[in-house]
């Protein structure tokens, strides 16, 4: 069998390191699969590396940007198509061509949320949600199998869209056995001191649903009562969002005496900072899957993390949940997280006995094996 990837639309963050893994991970003798064409940004395939029986190809229109690679989709992909192509796979969840059969992935349920949508009202970001919303609709339609990463993004996708008829299955993201470390012994409450503060790790893009602005006012209150907290943020500032952070920085911490904003981290180097961290939060209202949350669990941390998205399905009841959008509540239970030496002992070791039952090789084991019993049955037809 020959399957085609179509990742002109995957550039960074979680759906390149799912592809990675998955690709990486992959028996395709097992499954009879003889090649994989995966088209994706030269970034993209940098990251993916060298695989036995992946051919890695790109076009001037993928690496030009975003809109370049929307014509690319819609004008040169169905033309590049290889005659022996078995089934197409898009798991970037946008594919208007002609090709039949494919499958696609709900990767972002962000535009099929109104509520979280409408945060960038009348702003060009949420013009785009709306085409995608559009646009993917359309794939999920007509597409002849879904995977979806989380049973949250099912149940989001399907009280929107009628796909009785579509075949869909649920395939958890897996996890990096290199982030795997078991919970370090806790510090008392006692010990964080001016000079030994609480070390509070948040990894993620700086944006309109992440609520960074929220989590530095919440910090600001504990502080407030005497406890030293240094807050470290790990991820780019979205444009949208910039207006609104600068102005929490400016109020609550205006000469970066406690808040550290690190930017950008590699996926190879932000395990440094989960090891050099105390507890790890995660504040988003709209995550369809989490896998910052499953690498924060893996390196034995405690967690207080957001009752939104698929995230407590990620973490089973290994975190201490909280209102994202509620301040008071988020100040309460860090702090509370922060004086209870035995509580976070108790959330770290939960939360690392959970992340060992997330593996790539099985994601990657149910995605081939789903993506080849449809490429059998359905590409006859066409």
């Amino acid at each position: 069998m020959h399957i085609l990837v179509d990742a002109s639309n995957i550039r960074k963050g979680g759906g390149v390191t799912h592809l990675q893994e998955v690709l990486r991970a992959s028996d395709f003798e097992k499954y009879g699969v003889e090649r994989v064409t995966v088209w994706a940004p030269e970034e993209t395939l940098a990251r993916i590396g060298a695989i036995p029986r992946v051919v890695r190809r790109s076009h001037s229109l993928i690496n030009q940007g975003r809109m370049q690679g929307m014509i690319f989709r819609r004008t040169c992909l169905d033309r590049l198509i290889d005659s022996d192509t078995d089934l197409l796979w898009a798991p970037g969840g946008t594919y208007l061509g002609n090709f039949r059969p494919y499958v696609t992935m709900l990767r972002n349920f962000l535009p099929f949320e109104a509520s979280e949508r409408d945060r960038f009202k009348y702003s060009v970001d949420w013009a785009r949600l709306l085409y995608l919303r559009y646009a993917q609709a359309k794939t999920f339609r007509a597409a002849n199998g879904i995977i979806h990463i989380s049973q949250k993004a099912c149940d989001v996708l399907n009280d929107q869209l009628d796909l009785e008829q579509v075949p869909q299955t649920v395939i958890h993201h897996g996890l990096s056995t290199r982030f795997l470390m078991p919970p370090r012994e806790q510090r008392p409450f006692e010990e964080f001191t001016t000079s030994r503060p609480v070390r509070l790790l948040y990894v993620s893009h700086v944006n309109l649903y992440k609520h960074q602005d929220k989590l530095i006012e919440a910090v600001a209150r504990v502080r407030g009562n005497g406890i030293p907290i240094k807050l470290n943020l790990v991820g780019p500032v979205v444009r949208l969002a910039k207006r609104r952070f600068d102005a929490a920085l400016a109020k609550f911490d205006q000469h970066g005496e406690w808040v550290h904003c690190h930017g950008e981290v590699s996926y190879e180097d932000v395990k440094d900072f989960y090891q050099e961290s105390d507890i790890c939060i995660f504040m988003s209202t709209c995550e369809t899957f989490g896998n910052i949350l499953l690498e924060a669990m893996a390196c034995g941390l405690p967690i207080l993390c957001s009752n939104r998205g698929a995230l407590p399905e990620v973490h089973g009841g290994a975190a201490l949940e909280v209102d994202p959008e509620d301040i008071d509540s988020v100040a309460e239970n860090l702090e509370l997280l922060v004086r209870d030496k035995a509580l976070r002992a108790k959330i770290a070791a939960r939360a690392f006995a959970r992340a060992q039952t997330f593996s790539w090789k099985c994601c990657s084991d149910k995605t081939l094996q789903f993506l080849v019993e449809l490429g059998s049955q359905n590409h006859s037809n066409y």
